[in-house]
């Protein structure tokens, strides 16, 4: 096996890792906004702080979808950041404009069903 098949695997596992990640954290996402409904307000600080450590793995995504084998999941990684900053947008204007504040978790929604077409096109891709 050649250099460059090891590598463009190694960005592939990474690139997987980080999809699954960032699926993973969508869904914790959920399960915060859930206990803050339904257990009283409990958990905000723990779905900002999730919410913040988000930007992580979907940066990462992102900046490793230039790799060449990489670049036909380009827009998917660019959707997935474009979701991220505009719900951190919608978040932040959740305060003073309420009905923009209540697309936070459609947003939410959006950016996990681009997440699960990302990770089920690389299944298919790359088994």
């Amino acid at each position: 096996m050649n250099n460059t098949v090891v590598a463009t695997r190694g960005w592939l596992v990474l690139f997987r890792g980080l999809v699954w990640l960032i699926i993973s954290g969508i869904a914790l996402q959920f399960f915060l906004a859930g206990l803050i409904v339904f257990g009283g307000g409990v958990g905000w600080e723990a779905h900002a702080a999730t919410g913040g450590a988000l930007a992580l793995p979907i940066l990462l995504a992102f900046a490793i979808s230039f790799q060449g084998a990489l670049l036909p999941y380009r827009r998917f990684a660019s959707l997935l950041l474009a979701g991220y900053l505009l719900q951190v947008m919608l978040a932040a204007l959740a305060d003073a404009l309420p009905l923009l504040g209540a697309l936070h978790p459609v947003n939410g929604l959006a950016m996990a069903t681009v997440a699960f077409l990302l990770a089920s096109r690389l299944a298919r891709a790359w088994g």
